[in-house]
This record gives C-alpha cells, structure tokens and sequence, in this order.
C-alpha cells in the first residue's frame, strides 16, 4: 500500500475522531447556522478546497458515512457542494484525476463518482426541435418578460420552456410555488442548461423536492444528478430505483448506495441497542 493509501486509512480509521472528522462537525454546525446560501456555498467550497488530495478523499468518504448514518446536517452541507459544481471545476484536472484514483483504489466508490465529468450525454440537442417553447409561441424576449409577470395562464406555459433565461425569470418570480419548481426540475425532455439553473436557484435548489426531481431526471447533467443522490433519503432512492427512473448509467450506482445506507443504518442500530 503507498504512503497515501495509508494515510487515507489512518483517516478513516479514526472517523470523526480525525482532525479531518473535527473540520467536518464544524462545517456542518455552520452550514445550519448560516442562514444565506451564497455563504453556506462559499464555506463549504473555502473548506474542501484548502485540502490535499488525499484529504479530500477522507473528507468525502467521512461525510458520506455521516449521511449513511442518518446525520441530517451531513447531508445538508453535501446539498451544498452537489448544488456547486464549480466547486470541483475549480480544480486543476491532475488533482481530480489523483482523487479519483485514489479514491478507486481503496474502493470509496461514491467517493471516486463525485469527481466523474458528464457521462451521462444524453444527446438532446439533436433529439429536441428548434421550438424552445411548444405551450407558449412567443418570442425568446416576450416569453422572458412574461415570466417576470401576474398572468397565471402564460406562466403555466412557460414550465414548460426549454430556454434557461425563461426558466432563470421564472424562478424569481413571488408567485411561482414549490409544486411549479418540481415540474420544471422533473420535465423530460429538457435541456441540461435548464436544470443547471433550477440546481443553482438560491431558493429552490434547497427544497427537498426539488432535488428528488433533479437527482432522479436523467436529462440532468451527470455532475451535479451524481452529488445530489446521497442528499436523497434511503426509502426515496430505493422507491425511484424500483420504479426504473434513472438512467442506465446510474442504476448500478443508486443500488449500491442503498445497499451503503441501509448497512449503515442496521450498524447505527445494533449499536444504539448494545450501549442503552
């Protein structure tokens, strides 16, 4: 085993026992502390982003088994960074490749998958017609002012719109509501740019539905689908995999996550049981 793996180990090993373990319990207390999103997102991303490769990997891998074990601040600071992939863009492509690498090698592969690029294309562009808007036969201008608008009859229309500065309007519009939000994010077909804006929404991407709806669309590009699938509780990852609502490429995946959190969730039992 090379000196990283075993450091890596040594990390995982001690759990939240780790300076690494001691950095996450802060991040997640001001993650719930933080009420604006933009600093949420922007402490998340100072975090994770002043570590070494291999910690980077533990801290995956650490945060992940906090989700599995049914910690709900876990989970709400990984929403954050699967809602940031600029997060991981931002660095330089040999630190991703070596993460992956090393990540693969001691077989954290959820770990590994959240540094994957788009590999679920989809080829939509070639699959949709040129008509950004098949309910409302307007102009791009016209559709985006109607969108910032009162009539409900054009804005039931404009769900439906593949343009992302349709949808980018809409989304900031008062009288939009959650139920409007999840049809948007759960339309099929779409356009990858159009869930990218919904996934970046200050308001919307932190509505649990939303994120089902995104995490389980196979039109949403692969980075940001794969880092919103551990957000998702056990029963609703199991339910839509048993429904057959993700793609191919993912349905191995989403199994093996199940298989993850619900091992976690019998070990968390049987140790509650021991000590009480």
């Amino acid at each position: 085993m090379d000196p990283a793996q075993d450091t890596l180990r040594t990390i995982l090993d001690a759990g939240v026992a780790h300076p690494l373990g001691g950095l996450l319990k802060r991040l997640e207390q001001q993650t719930v502390a933080v009420p604006e999103r933009a600093m949420r997102r922007t402490l998340a991303q100072e975090r994770l982003l002043s570590l070494d490769d291999v910690e980077l990997v533990g801290f995956l891998a650490l945060l992940l088994r906090r989700i599995g074990a049914g910690h709900s601040a876990s989970r709400q600071v990984l929403q954050e960074l699967a809602l940031q992939p600029s997060l991981f863009q931002e660095l330089p492509y040999e630190r991703v490749e070596a993460a992956y690498s090393l990540a693969q090698s001691v077989e954290l592969g959820g770990v590994a998958r959240m540094f994957l690029g788009s590999a679920l294309e989809t080829g939509l562009g070639d699959r949709l017609d040129g008509n950004d808007n098949q309910h409302l036969d307007l102009p791009l201008g016209t559709r985006t002012s109607a969108a910032r608008g009162r009539d409900r009859f054009k804005l039931d229309r404009l769900l439906h719109d593949r343009n992302p500065k349709v949808i980018a309007a809409l989304l900031d519009n008062p009288r939009l509501i959650e139920r409007d939000v999840v049809k948007i994010a759960a339309m099929r077909p779409t356009r990858g740019e159009v869930l990218e804006v919904v996934a970046a929404h200050a308001r919307w991407s932190a509505r649990y539905r939303v994120r089902k709806a995104l995490a389980c669309n196979p039109y949403t590009p692969a980075p940001i689908a794969r880092r919103l699938l551990p957000t998702l509780m056990v029963q609703d990852l199991a339910l839509a995999l048993e429904a057959g609502v993700f793609p191919a490429e993912l349905r191995t995946e989403v199994a093996a996550l199940v298989r993850q959190r619900r091992a976690a969730a019998r070990a968390a039992s049987r140790v509650d049981a021991e000590t009480s």
